[in-house]
């Protein structure tokens, strides 16, 4: 285990000269610089044996490993900015922490009292463990950080309160304490942020962005380990030099966290020069970093093997016989990640039993950690509800707990699991015990059987069979663990496997041991290269347990499928699927030669069978959307046909839907259809202004936004510091030593917090389904803008279509051909050209000049470029809105300002048509009537249309300009009554298929009439009240009778809707509506407006919702109940002025 080192040379006389400065009080930084770049490594550890040289070393050039005040330190004291090599710094390094190692072995052995009693319920979270740890080794970012952690728990303290807390802590503003505070700063928002982790990596970048190169390493770490680039040797250097300003506690936890995280390249080198050092730390997470392979075996200790013995208890036999194993887990057993894992195994038992007891839990942890483990076991056993929400929890647990060693190992789990990589071995270097989890070390049977030797499990477990792979002979989960670890080193047969599956599903284990096994019959097939079988196995487990493919490497499956896809039998639907699921390009090609292949015309016309369901409704529902088929060029000519064929899959997929009538597609069956009818409803006016639906965008979004207006309400309008990047970081003093600086400025907490809610506006503004980008695709670059500019060279029949998508070439102008003759053969590239040309032009302004750009998202080229557009934010809407309470109308404040923005591009983009693009045009007709006349073509009538084009074009662009005038939903364009009720009927119809059964009839006034933007609210109206007739009359369709009408009266509109109803249900209706009627008492009550969202029940919360919210009308409901017939009315009636109806 240990490496044989070169011998060196001591030179005594370095040695004696530096003892000699240090006397005379001339040690200089240059002369330590020296002896820590030398290659000599025993001359170094002389170095800090040498003790009237350490002590000068240490209260000169590396004074803050043990700050017992820290109003004290002054400077940012850093002894070379410039790493002197990776393997020296961390040798150096390492030498520096063993001087210290009495001090950091106790600090060991207190850190793990301390994370273990502050998950437990009733102590105090581990503070008088913390108190004595902060008394023997002064302060410490982790130090503070457990205090931050102890006073959110305990207290539950905001944002505001948790950095105020700092704040007192530093009063004085040194260079040292403005650093300490700035990054306390940014831990303060890791624990209390609890965004998903993408958004938290972009925050967290964001925030430390500007800072110095050579502290951004440091900030990096503590703030978004989860980014840190721990496989770069220079990042990491820079760490470990710029460390010097931590304390001792600080550099210990970043050794340890390196240690266990490096790559295994990185780790074998460490071992193999540094392990007589590292073994001189009583740390046990650093001992089982220094085991190589199976040597964990030897080093086994008594509670480790009780441990194991606990799981081989828990994992045989009956869980509810086994009360004493989850007793010792709870109360003698250090919280660990494999004690949890005892834990998870138990409780998802009960759940699948339907005992499960939370009290269990409860009593025992506190919340944060029972909804750890709740979190953990839903994502390791695939939860088929909200598995994103846990997943995102999970990883929020290990930014807030990134100091513990057990959210270190559920830090490694998520991203093993997410990444596809099932063998990282890196996860139990972390945990307190050797358990059953490090048989995945061991590589062959012998080791195996050693290892469980040392404890009962042989005696518990049939190991013979398991040796002689005969799996049937299997029942109890110890077992397959065992099968696991072997299963990473060894080869089964196919009927092996089918064998381990059918034992599992036998017993009920949990899931995670199906799925596993599944896992490593996928790479069974991966290695063979069988990528049929890969298919249909990845399939299979989709619709078994969708999100169990987060455990496949879907980056390498895409891979593999890319290069090898033509040979597979493409007529399966599964390749479809396969390619949708692993993210291929070459996803449209495999469904175009699946439709061919089984002499399918359109998707909507794939057969639904009972074998085939799951997959069918698969591709219609997610590889049919709008915005795929609109890429099947060969199928589609225009985008209407694309929404009706969308509209005939969604039919089909709700004529096949087995859940209740309001239902996923309902929603979108209601868009595409009102999309159609209002395009011929409104066409001249909807098609021809810029449309945002801001309000839609607010009232979808407003739950995501009010996360970040909590964030703006609850932060200051005050000053506090932000690190500023300056051209001279250090200066070298007199004697040598180099003197680090650190700048800041300060910022307003509120403003950065308006910058975060402006970036979720803008973002869902420009890029929503109802946003800028939407428009544009839908209405614009999906819609008319190709057929408008080609309109005048077609009907001039100038131009031809290319003969296929993929190709260069243009159909023969046959029109032309038929002038000119034999003449055709000398012009037919020119011809080509010409009507390649215009089509690049019509790409370029419909796929880089038409298009948005926003930070990351979009095309630089694009007019809508409002990247540095809102510079003038603080100015234009802080100063107006910092003093607002009120959320919506601070919302509006930045959509206004949004749109002036927008306005400036419109009008540039207007400009550009009229003019650069008009004239580019004209310049290819120029251009193409003397190409021809070069090549003797002069017929009159190419030149005469030449001429009618230019003109033509011109007029044409110059309404596409027109198109870019800004409008509010078209509220201008009045829907009269006899379209309200024909678009009514007609996706009422689209959606529910039963409709044609029931006797409906819709009565307005001739006269009655609203606008387009309110269009979509009735039509929402309509349709829960018809859903609401048909689903609690209790009659059949066919008898079924429905009357409504629409009527305008004083106090305001009137919707009614009046149907009969089965006579021995009269009571239970009349009951029901008691019921409601106090429901929406409650509901217009309440500030707070409860039960809006409330899923299932009559739909009466959502119509208050549309209603009082989207149409802004103060609802008004009455019921009637006849001994035949049930009749609801609703008034829309107006607010008065004073009234705030707005949430």
């Amino acid at each position: 285990m240990r490496s044989k080192r070169k011998k060196h040379v001591i030179n005594n006389q370095d040695l004696m000269s530096l003892k000699a400065k240090v006397i005379k009080g001339k040690l200089v930084r240059k002369d330590v610089i020296k002896i820590k770049e030398s290659s000599n490594s025993i001359l170094k550890r002389e170095f800090f044996r040498t003790t009237i040289i350490t002590k000068e070393y240490f209260s000169q050039h590396s004074k803050n490993t043990i700050i017992k005040d820290i109003t004290k330190v002054e400077n940012l004291n850093v002894l070379n900015v410039d790493p002197v090599g990776f393997m020296k710094e961390m040798e150096w390094y390492i030498l520096e922490l063993l001087f210290y190692k009495k001090q950091l072995n106790e600090y060991s052995s207190l850190k793990l009292e301390f994370e273990d009693s502050f998950f437990r319920k009733g102590g105090d979270f581990g503070e008088s463990i913390l108190v004595q740890i902060k008394e023997k080794f002064g302060f410490s970012l982790w130090g503070i950080e457990n205090e931050l952690l102890i006073q959110k728990n305990q207290n539950n303290h905001t944002k505001k309160e948790l950095q105020k807390y700092c704040d007192n802590k530093f009063q004085n503003k040194s260079s040292y304490l403005n650093f300490n505070s700035y990054l306390l700063s940014l831990v303060v928002n890791k624990i209390v942020d609890e965004s998903d982790p993408i958004l938290y990596s972009k925050t967290s970048k964001k925030q430390i962005e500007n800072v110095h190169h050579t502290l951004k390493p440091i900030l990096s770490f503590f703030v978004s380990f989860e980014d840190f680039p721990i496989d770069d040797e220079e990042i990491v250097s820079m760490l470990l030099s710029t460390s010097v300003l931590l304390s001792i506690i600080d550099r210990f936890n970043i050794l340890v966290k390196l240690l266990l995280n490096f790559p295994e390249n990185i780790k074998k080198r460490i071992r193999k020069n540094f392990i007589d050092l590292l073994s001189q730390f009583d740390d046990y997470r650093i001992k089982h970093f220094l085991f190589e392979g199976s040597e964990f075996i030897e080093n086994m200790k008594d509670s480790d093997i009780q441990f194991v013995e606990s799981e081989i208890k828990l994992y045989c036999g009956d869980y509810k016989q086994n009360q004493e194993s989850i007793n010792r887990v709870l109360k003698e057993f250090y919280i660990s990640k494999s004690s949890l894992d005892m834990l998870t195994y138990y409780t998802s038992l009960q759940i699948s039993e339907g005992d499960y007891d939370e009290d269990i839990l409860n009593s025992a942890y506190i919340f944060d950690l029972v909804d750890i483990i709740d979190c953990y076991r839903s994502v390791k056993s695939f939860s088929q509800t909200s598995f994103e929400k846990y997943v995102s929890k999970l990883f929020y647990y290990t930014r807030k707990y990134s100091n513990f060693d057990l959210l270190n190992q559920f830090s490694m789990y998520l991203n093993q699991f997410l990444s596809g990589s099932q063998n990282d071995i890196r996860i139990e270097l972390f945990d307190r015990y050797i358990s059953l989890s490090y048989l995945k070390y061991v590589d062959n049977i012998s080791e195996t059987e050693e290892f469980l030797s040392k404890t009962n499990a042989l005696s518990n477990i049939d190991f013979d069979s398991i040796i002689n792979q005969k799996f049937d002979n299997l029942k109890f989960a110890a077992e397959f663990e065992v099968v696991l670890s072997l299963l990473r080193h060894s080869e089964i047969s196919i009927t092996d496997f089918e064998i381990l599956i059918e034992v599992i599903e036998r017993h009920k284990l949990p899931i995670w041991y199906l799925e596993e096994v599944k896992y490593f019959l996928y790479k069974y097939y991966l290695e063979k290269r069988d990528l049929e079988n890969i298919i249909l196995e990845f399939s299979d487990t989709y619709f078994r347990t969708k999100n169990a493919i987060f455990m496949y490497p879907l980056d390498e499956m895409r891979n593999i499928f890319d290069e090898e896809n033509r040979n597979l039998d493409l007529s399966k639907i599964e390749v479809s699927i396969f390619a949708k699921l692993c993210g291929s390009e070459r996803l449209k090609y495999v469904f175009e030669d699946y439709l061919e292949n089984n002499l399918i015309d359109y998707p909507s016309s794939i057969k639904i069978t009972t074998g085939n369901k799951d997959r069918v409704r698969f591709v219609l529902e997610y590889i049919c959307t709008r915005d795929f088929l609109s890429d099947m060029a060969l199928l589609f000519e225009s985008e209407e046909q694309v929404v009706n064929e969308r509209l005939s899959i969604l039919s089909k997929l709700n004529e096949e839907n087995e859940e209740e009538f309001d239902n996923k597609y309902t929603k979108e069956i209601s868009e595409l259809s009102q999309e159609v009818l209002l395009k011929k409803l409104v066409r001249s006016v909807n098609q021809s202004k810029l449309t945002v639906d801001s309000e839609k965008i607010y009232v979808k979004n407003k739950k995501d936004f009010d996360k970040f207006f909590d964030d703006f309400f609850d932060s200051a309008d005050s000053s506090e510091v932000e690190y500023i990047p300056i051209s001279d970081q250090s200066i070298n003093l007199s004697n040598g030593d180099q003197l680090f600086f650190i700048n800041f400025k300060e910022y307003t907490p509120k403003m950065r917090a308006l910058e975060g809610v402006f970036e979720r506006i803008v973002n869902k503004f420009l890029f929503d389904d109802d946003g800028l980008d939407s428009y544009l695709s839908t209405r614009i670059r999906h819609g008319t803008l190709q057929g408008q500019i080609r309109k005048p060279f077609n009907n001039n029949y100038l131009i031809t279509e290319k003969i296929s998508d993929s190709s260069e070439v243009y159909a023969q102008n046959e029109y032309i051909r038929d002038i000119v003759g034999a003449e055709y053969e000398k012009i037919s590239d020119i011809l080509n050209e010409f009507s390649k040309s215009i089509d690049n032009e019509i790409s370029y302004i419909k796929q880089e000049l038409l298009q948005i750009k926003y930070k990351s998202r979009g095309i630089d080229s694009g007019i809508f470029n409002l990247s540095d557009s809102f510079d003038d934010l603080e100015q234009e809407v802080y100063n107006k809105v910092k003093v607002l309470s009120d959320q919506k109308q601070i919302y509006d404040k930045i959509v206004e300002y949004i749109w002036k923005k927008i306005d400036d591009k419109v009008s540039k983009l207007q400009s550009l048509i009229k003019n650069e693009i008009t004239n580019n045009f004209i310049d290819k007709l120029t251009r193409l009537e003397a190409s021809l006349l070069a090549n003797d073509v002069e017929a009159s009538i190419i030149r005469n249309n030449i001429a009618t084009c230019k003109t033509e074009i011109q007029n044409a662009l110059e309404e596409v300009a027109g198109w870019f005038e800004r409008s509010q939903i078209s509220e201008d364009t009045i829907v009269r009554s006899e379209d309200l009720i024909s678009v009514s009927e007609n996706i009422i119809s689209k959606i529910n298929s039963d409709f044609e059964k029931v006797t409906f009839n819709l009565d307005l006034s001739e006269d009655y009439s609203i606008s387009s933007k309110e269009l979509p609210f009735y039509i929402d109206i309509l349709l829960i009240l018809f859903n609401n007739s048909m689903k609690h009359s209790g009659i059949r369709s066919d008898d079924l009778t429905i009357n409504a009408s629409i009527t305008d009266e004083d106090e305001g509109s009137v919707i009614k809707f009046r149907n009969n109803y089965l006579s021995n249900t009269e009571a239970s209706i009349r009951k029901s509506v008691e019921k409601l009627e106090k429901e929406l008492q409650v509901i217009d009550s309440s500030l707070d407006i409860p039960m809006l969202t409330k899923e299932g029940g009559s739909g009466y919360s959502k119509l208050y919702k549309i209603i009082k919210f989207n149409l802004q009308k103060k609802p008004t409901f009455n019921f009637k109940i006849t001994s035949e017939e049930f009749e609801v009315g609703i008034r829309m009636g107006e607010y008065s002025e004073n009234t705030n109806n707005r949430g």
